[in-house]
């Protein structure tokens, strides 16, 4: 039975006084008094609780605060604010107050209030137990009944559910967990009997060795020689098994299965259980939803054990098996599960079983609906290119709306084959796809690729063909990655960082013009000095034209990259000399980048000590949302405090920022 509030409002207020000589009022420690009565209200006994603040009970105001309805099985409680409004709460008693328990701060008016509540609840207890009693057993029916309520849905949606595959377990024992050939050790031995634990069968190996991998002559599995001795009593392996079924013509289910096989015998201790679900299914608007369930192991429930949302766990970078959704996919059912639905030319057994390794099934089911050419790429081998589509969420610069395979993927005819035998990543296509034309682009992927280049080479491509230039920069690197700094640091700690110092010297070669046709000037022999030697020859003083184009770009810019963290602070030039101080202070050529910054070429920021601002630390050079490099005093890399620093302004500054200048 409901609380009829409309009525209850008749008796929100009884208009009685209070004795101001009661010695109630003025008791320091009550704060609230409280009054009672029993009403009939729509044809029901209510008792109704008169709550009043004793310091206003004290000055004469004996309007209540609020007003609590009672019934057997309900109650509900009127409060009256200052400016007059009211307004209705479902707090039990005791929790009408956010400062503390209320019955701790409450005393009854006087005797009879408190055996009016005696009497409705027909209770011996004294002061407000028996209404504290009677709410609490209110609420735990109340928690009971949603209770039961989320478990009913939860029972509906487990109801379409199958059951598992009959040649699930064999499969496991099969296909995904080691087996073992137990041996006692005997030295000097050719031939050694002993037990493969895949298929329990006493069998004769030679070449048997600790740690060796055989082939058992019975079950034909591939078994790990280890002899008894070293097994102990704690051998255990577990695996995750993924179980994908239809559950209607628009959704599937993905069963996540835990294997765990314990070694205290020969023969192991096999537990396999399911511990998670996750639906995913397609709206008739076309929209792509995922709901996840685990299975919570006696926790108390009443209908069910399956409970809504995500396995808890300590942290999301910790190792948890029992959260953990990816595992190995049983695909001998998937022909037939996913027949009718709008995966059901989902290639995700080839995926499977191109690695055999664990994979997350949802979002490869959720990616195929939104990317059309995922079928097409994994049916053509690029598996790498999948993963970073599925797994890291970028799709780089393949166009979804081709149909041939070069076309899809932006390069010639002629390097589908090359990028499939060397299963190109998205970072590496997307490198690959700027050499279109280029001679001898395949070797120059293959080198960046080995010395982990990834960007700053094309400028040098402008001046010379792939085979010098990759032939010249390995000469180099031969003997310039020993070289140090006056003040200790290593100059290149990578090909990287000489790549992009050939490049800068080349840039000041054009802009001192200097003849670049001249292989004396193209190829120095020590790339390092001429490239110093340069930096000083070069002339840092702008045209006006220049000097309004890099005001521009950092009015442009002003606040965006922001950032300050552990005494280190992001501060912005001011103008052309800004850069040009800052190269002449840190040994290094940033002056010469004012015109690849009025160019909008890249943007140049300096990195300061917050205790002395104005003395120059690092410079930082980024392009787009890239940082390309951070040089320090005599053009040394960053300390491992200033790549902390940089990696955490990239993480929150530089990757929010939808356009760089």
């Amino acid at each position: 039975m409901k609380i009829n509030k409309k009525e209850c409002r008749k008796f929100a207020d009884p208009g009685t006084k209070m004795q101001l000589n009661n010695g109630l009022l003025h008791a320091g420690q009550i704060v609230y008094i409280v009054r009672t009565a029993i009403k009939i209200i729509d044809s029901h006994k209510i008792l109704i609780l008169y709550i009043h603040t004793r310091e206003k009970a004290a000055q004469g105001d004996f309007k209540p605060c609020m007003t609590m309805f009672q019934s057997r099985n309900d109650f509900v409680t009127l409060e009256h604010r200052d400016d007059g409004s009211t307004a209705w709460r479902t707090s039990a008693f005791n929790h009408l107050d956010v400062n503390w328990s209320l019955s701790s701060k409450s005393a009854f008016y006087s005797s009879k209030d408190e055996e009016c509540v005696r009497k409705y609840f027909k209770s011996d207890k004294s002061g407000f137990l028996p209404l504290i009693i009677a709410q609490n057993a209110i609420l735990e029916h109340r928690r009971l009944k949603r209770q039961r309520n989320r478990e009913n849905r939860i029972l509906d949606r487990m109801a379409g559910v199958k059951s598992l595959p009959r040649g699930l377990n064999g499969w496991i024992r099969r296909s995904v967990m080691p087996g073992y050939f137990f041996y006692d050790y005997k030295r000097s031995s050719r031939d050694i009997t002993g037990v493969c634990s895949a298929c329990g069968r006493e069998v004769m190996l030679s070449g048997v060795k600790q740690g060796a991998k055989l082939v058992c002559p019975h079950c034909k599995k591939e078994i790990i020689c280890k002899p008894r001795s070293r097994r102990g009593s704690n051998m255990y392996d577990r695996k995750t098994c993924q179980v994908l079924q239809r559950i209607s013509n628009s959704e599937l289910v993905i069963r996540i299965i835990k294997v765990y096989y314990s070694y205290q015998d020969d023969i192991p201790d096999v537990q396999i259980y399911e511990n998670a679900r996750q639906f995913i299914y397609k709206n008739p608007d076309g929209k792509i939803c995922a709901e996840a369930y685990y299975y919570s192991y006696n926790n108390g429930f009443l209908l069910t054990h399956w409970k809504k949302g995500e396995r808890p766990k300590y942290s999301q970078w910790q190792e948890c098996y029992e959260a953990d959704t990816c595992g190995h996919v049983y695909t001998k059912n998937l022909q037939d599960e996913l027949a009718g639905t709008p995966w059901k030319y989902c290639p995700v057994a080839q995926y499977y079983n191109n690695w055999h390794e664990p994979m997350e099934s949802l979002p490869f089911l959720y990616a195929y609906l939104n990317h059309p050419r995922l079928e097409h790429l994994v049916k053509t081998g690029f598996y790498s290119l999948v993963s970073d589509i599925v797994y890291r969420y970028t799709c780089g610069n393949i166009d979804e709306s081709q149909n041939r395979t070069h076309k899809i993927l932006g390069v010639a005819a002629e390097d589908v084959d090359f990028l499939r035998e060397i299963d190109v990543s998205i970072a590496a296509l997307q490198i690959f796809q700027q050499y279109n034309g280029i001679k001898n682009r395949q070797k120059l992927l293959l080198w960046q690729i080995e010395n982990q280049v990834e960007y700053n080479v094309l400028p040098i491509l402008q001046h010379m063909t792939v085979h010098k230039a990759v032939k010249y920069l390995d000469s180099q690197y031969g003997f310039l990655r020993l070289r140090k700094t006056k003040y200790g640091a290593q100059r290149y700690k990578d090909m990287q960082e000489l790549v992009t110092e050939y490049r800068d010297y080349l840039e000041m070669c054009r802009k001192l013009k200097y003849d670049l046709k001249n292989s004396f000037v193209k190829y120095p022999a020590d790339l390092q000095k001429a490239h110093d030697k340069a930096a000083k020859s070069m002339k840092h003083k702008a045209n006006a034209i220049m000097r309004r184009e890099f005001a521009a770009v950092y009015k442009s810019i002003a606040g965006k990259y922001d950032f300050e963290k552990s005494g280190m602070k992001i501060v912005y030039p001011k103008n052309p000399d800004d850069l040009v101080k800052e190269g002449h202070a840190l040994h290094h050529c940033i002056g010469g980048y004012v015109e690849r910054v009025a160019d909008r070429k890249c943007i140049i920021l300096f990195l300061r000590q917050c205790s002395d601002l104005q003395h120059p630390y690092y410079t930082i050079e980024i392009q787009g949302k890239r940082v390309i490099q951070v040089r320090g005093v005599g053009n040394c890399s960053a300390t491992p405090e200033v790549d902390k620093f940089v990696k955490a302004w990239e993480q929150r500054v530089l990757n929010l920022i939808e356009t760089a200048a």
